[in-house]
């Protein structure tokens, strides 16, 4: 009896998985040129489902598809990382005020955990688990917003998010950054939404300078 195949959208969902993983741990750093066929022998699928990620890793701007040469890695640039922290900035500010005002002692405990979790990991030198860890209070922040559309509106910046917030652990940010968030955990435990709020922006804006300076040429620092 003949194998059934496995449904294209698995297949383009592993193909996405795969590909933007190898963005963002550089095995594929900016700049490199993807090659459509390539990308299926290594990933032993046909070149379908590997367009069609392609594609959609186009729409978040992780690639860029150049006409009659390929598909290439994005350069991370100024622009990109002041407009994503923008938006981060006008919608994880609010979502910091909100988390305070909804939280419920499940939600406490969850937080108190997972940072718990990413100090513990900081301190074994699992600086990519302690990353983990860390994103999931984000995470956590905006689902306490009770706001579906502002999540949603997050995971379209997902992508860029991530891979800025990769840039700057690999500065060393990891240390700081926990630290800030113990500040906005206490503030939301607290329930002042005024605090986590300012927390939230000051831990932002912390992040947006150490990204755009890991980007910017030597000479235009300082």
């Amino acid at each position: 009896m003949p194998r059934a195949r496995k449904p294209l959208r698995s297949l383009r969902e592993r193909a996405l998985a795969t590909i933007r993983e190898r963005i963002l741990d550089l095995t594929y750093p900016p700049g490199s040129l993807l090659s459509e066929n390539q990308l299926a022998d290594e990933l032993k699928i046909s070149r379908t489902p590997v367009r069609e990620a392609l594609r959609e890793l186009a729409a978040t701007g992780l690639v860029r598809i150049l006409p009659q040469r390929g598909v290439e890695v994005s350069e991370p640039s100024v622009e990109d990382i002041i407009e994503v922290y923008q938006l981060r900035e006008q919608l994880e500010c609010f979502a910091a005020r909100l988390a305070a005002e909804h939280l419920t002692p499940a939600d406490a405990d969850t937080l108190t955990a997972d940072h718990a979790d990413a100090l513990a990991h900081l301190a074994a030198g699992r600086l990519q688990d302690a990353y983990a860890a860390s994103v999931r209070l984000h995470e956590h922040v905006i689902a306490l917003t009770r706001n579906a559309r502002l999540a949603r509106f997050m995971r379209q910046l997902g992508d860029q998010v991530h891979r800025f917030g990769l840039i700057t652990l690999r500065q060393g940010r990891a240390p700081r950054a926990l630290e800030e968030h113990g500040r906005i955990i206490e503030a939301i435990l607290a329930r002042d939404g005024a605090a986590a709020e300012t927390l939230m922006r000051a831990h932002l804006h912390a992040d947006r300078d150490i990204a755009l300076q890991a980007i910017l040429p030597t000479g235009s620092r300082g």
